[in-house]
């Protein structure tokens, strides 16, 4: 049997509404040398019968007898996998009908890249491009902070899943499963994303994220994520890596900010040290992280703001105006 170049993967649970958009959306495709592979994770919906009835011979559907998560749904398809290549596609989004043919001929051109994706156009709750680094370097400085791509628009060198033996985490049943599979993918090959917009990306309430406490799942996913690159961090400097996000229980003050300090210091002298992520691009990100909170506070917490100020070394007077325009609105709305 012809192994076709491209395996398009997607993973489905209960996206009845969409899968058939998303499957089209394949399947109008400028690039023809490819398998459709949905893997439904024992949908209770009739998504596995409407991409039954869609009837193209280039779809495979793999059913499963028990829901095992989205994490172990995608490694059946990593496993069942035929192309050269795999393209992840979610069966709430599009892919626009240039995406494969781009995307293979990148990869092509490029053969020391390992996974490649692209800019997104959402679209639903909210329309704007998405975009990620386009080069490694770029990308591998945001590792601790940000997923390298855009999942969800990634074409993966099927060689480098194989010699490596990478899969998700398959007990993984909570937001984070793709941030955590792309990290293990960039620890053994490079990464690009193509800068334009090759798919359209879902927003709205059908997203796996929706509804999950962000501090409690960015708390778990940091756990792995500090344990994947061997980084010793408490659960007071956890809560520090959080803050970069501006996740929080309780607005910081003087004391939390002293720690978010401590914190942003040890990481720029351990990444120093271990050159775990590309120096320039992390330190403006941890130092751009920490700066943001002044202004944060400085409308709700002017002591704080303060603080803010001596820790960072300096007294500019952008930020000594900031205050300044801060006091005088307050006073004007007294």
């Amino acid at each position: 049997m012809h192994a076709p170049r491209v395996t398009v993967l997607t993973t489905l649970y209960n996206k009845g509404p969409f899968i058939e958009e998303a499957v089209q959306s394949i399947l109008n495709s400028t690039f023809g040398d490819f398998e459709l592979l949905v893997v439904d994770d024992a949908s209770t919906d009739d998504g596995p019968e409407r991409v039954r009835r869609i009837g193209d011979p280039r779809v495979r559907l793999l059913m499963s007898a028990e829901n095992t998560g989205r994490a172990a749904a995608a490694n059946r398809g990593y496993d069942a996998a035929r192309g050269e290549y795999v393209a992840v596609l979610d069966a709430d989004d599009l892919a626009h009908p240039e995406r494969l043919g781009k995307q293979v001929a990148f990869m092509d051109t490029n053969p020391e890249i390992g996974v490649c994706g692209s800019y997104a156009q959402t679209f639903g709750s909210r329309d704007h491009i998405a975009r990620w680094p386009v080069t490694d370097e770029e990308a591998r400085g945001l590792l601790l902070f940000q997923d390298p791509l855009l999942y969800g628009s990634a074409m993966i060198r099927r060689s480098v899943l194989e010699q490596h033996r990478i899969r998700c985490l398959a007990h993984w049943r909570t937001p984070g499963m793709d941030y955590l599979f792309l990290l293990a993918i960039a620890k053994h090959a490079r990464t690009a994303t193509i800068p334009e917009p090759l798919m359209s990306y879902r927003l709205g309430e059908q997203n796996f994220r929706h509804g999950h406490d962000p501090v409690e799942v960015r708390s778990r996913i940091y756990r792995e994520a500090f344990r994947f690159f061997g980084i010793d961090a408490n659960e007071e400097e956890l809560e520090m890596q959080l803050l970069f996000h501006q996740l929080y229980r309780d607005l910081p003050d003087a004391k939390k900010l002293r720690a978010l300090f401590r914190w942003s210091e040890k990481l720029i002298a351990l990444n120093r040290r271990r050159r775990l992520f590309t120096v320039g691009v992390f330190e403006r990100r941890v130092i751009q992280d920490r700066d943001r909170w002044f202004y944060l506070l400085a409308d709700r917490r002017m002591g704080a703001a303060l603080t803010h100020l001596r820790l960072a070394g300096g007294w500019p007077v952008d930020r000594l105006a900031y205050l300044l325009k801060v006091r005088l609105r307050r006073l004007i709305g007294q």
